[in-house]
């Protein structure tokens, strides 16, 4: 079974590929900001930019959606 692409059209950033990468690995805003060298609330505001493009409300629907879509693995 191969993956479905079921958001060929959403673009994510380079950095909002990077903060989805360290939220699918279950860090908090915090600790992704000290990993990326910047402030909790730099990295909210990725999140939020990128569930707003996903079209979804939790961290935990982000990440299976970019999962399910191969957006990231």
């Amino acid at each position: 079974m191969g993956v479905m692409n079921m958001a060929p059209d959403i673009h994510v950033t380079p950095r909002e590929m990077e903060v989805l990468h360290w939220v699918a690995e279950g860090k908090t805003a915090a600790e992704i900001g000290t990993i990326l060298g910047v402030s909790y609330i730099t990295i909210n505001q990725h999140i939020r930019n990128t569930k707003e493009k996903f079209g979804v409300y939790k961290d935990t629907a982000l990440v299976a959606k970019a999962l399910r879509s191969g957006i990231i693995t």
